[in-house]
């Protein structure tokens, strides 16, 4: 009878163990991430914008050139709308856009601007880690007008061609630094100047020509994930905000260690158990 119960006992334990874990991962597998990229310089200078999703308030503050962390949400259709701060949400906005998200998959919507017309664009965010001692990039052509732009280092053209508003597709180059800029397509002419971005082996960085309509002309560095970091979930305003998340190897031990901890604790369950007897 005793040893019944310890196979019983240590069984649910493992069970309890398992299920949780399992819970977590296939919790982690259904979300889906998505952030907001303020990038057009025809909307008034000096505000402020606030996001919704679905009709709820997500993000408070997203000013001109920045980047919102990303938010954890479940997979399926939204409406993603941006109003001027302070409005209430019954407002106009000014712009809003439909959706469709899956899981495993993270994405920007970035807003781009030419004077009174303001549009959004769904981009795709490829975080697969880049090769050994690589780095990965791409551009954002947030600059508008009819001119297509050229992303080049070292005078070699990385990125040709690109037009507002689009985005590239990434490029895995060498870990390091960097000195980048860009040039009108197909000619010597710099149109943002030359600047150092460092890029640590197993990042991936969204390079962001934007300005134009009054504003300067410059290159933003925003990070995607960094080193072996997989983005996470935020409302706080940045570039783009990633945090560490568990290897493969991590989860195993954490396993290892919750399995460990539930047999030691059923072990001691059974020892008590015997000592009443």
């Amino acid at each position: 009878m005793l040893r019944r119960r310890m196979a019983a006992v240590v069984l649910a334990a493992l069970t309890a163990v398992l299920l949780t874990m399992s819970g977590i991962a296939a919790g982690a597998e259904e979300q889906a991430l998505v952030r907001v990229a303020h990038f057009a310089p025809g909307l008034l200078k000096g505000d402020v914008y606030v996001v919704y999703v679905n009709g709820r308030l997500q993000l408070k503050g997203v000013p001109f050139k920045t980047v919102s962390d990303y938010l954890k949400v479940k997979p399926g259709r939204f409406k993603v709308e941006v109003r001027e701060a302070g409005k209430p949400v019954s407002s106009a906005p000014v712009v809003a856009a439909t959706v469709k998200l899956q899981a495993g998959k993270a994405y920007t919507v970035a807003v781009f601007g030419q004077l009174t017309s303001v549009k959004a664009a769904l981009l795709t965010d490829d975080m697969s880690r880049p090769g050994k001692s690589k780095s990965k990039l791409r551009l954002i052509q947030a600059i508008p007008g009819e001119q297509a732009v050229d992303l080049v280092t070292g005078g070699d053209v990385l990125i040709s061609g690109a037009r507002f508003p689009s985005a590239s597709d990434y490029q895995e180059v060498p870990a390091g630094s960097v000195e980048v800029e860009v040039r009108k397509a197909g000619t010597s002419e710099v149109l943002a100047k030359a600047r150092e971005v460092k890029l640590p082996s197993g990042s991936i960085a969204s390079l962001v020509a934007v300005g134009g309509i009054g504003e300067k002309l410059e290159l933003l560095d925003i990070r995607d994930a960094f080193a072996s970091a997989a983005p996470a979930g935020g409302v706080a305003t940045g570039a783009g905000g990633t945090s560490s998340s568990p290897s493969p190897g991590g989860r195993r031990f954490a396993l290892f260690l919750l399995i460990g901890g539930g047999a030691a604790a059923a072990t001691g369950f059974i020892v008590q158990q015997r000592r009443l007897s």
